[in-house]
C-alpha cells in the first residue's frame, strides 16, 4: 500500500517511523512533519516480528490516507 501525498503540503517524501513509544507506528512528512494517527504494533502472540512490523506498517498507510480522504 502506498501513502497518499501530505494534506498539508502535498509532499511526496512520507515514512512510517516509530511513534511515541516502540509499541507505536504512524506516518511522517519528511517534508513539512505532518503525522497521521499513531497505530500499535503487535508485541505478543502469533507470527514474526518482521510479520508485526509489517502489518503496523500497513495500518499506519491506511490511517494516514483514511485521514487525507476525511480532509477533502
Amino acid at each position: 500500500m502506498t501513502p497518499s501525498p501530505c494534506p498539508f503540503c502535498n509532499g511526496k517524501n512520507i515514512s512510517v517511523v516509530e511513534g511515541t513509544t516502540f509499541r507505536w507506528r504512524h506516518v511522517n512528512c519528511d517534508e513539512c512533519g505532518a503525522n497521521g494517527p499513531e497505530v500499535r504494533i503487535q508485541t505478543v502472540g502469533e507470527g514474526t516480528k518482521e510479520q508485526w512490523e509489517e502489518r503496523a506498517i500497513e495500518l499506519a498507510i491506511v490511517q494516514w490516507n483514511l485521514r487525507i480522504s476525511n480532509n477533502l
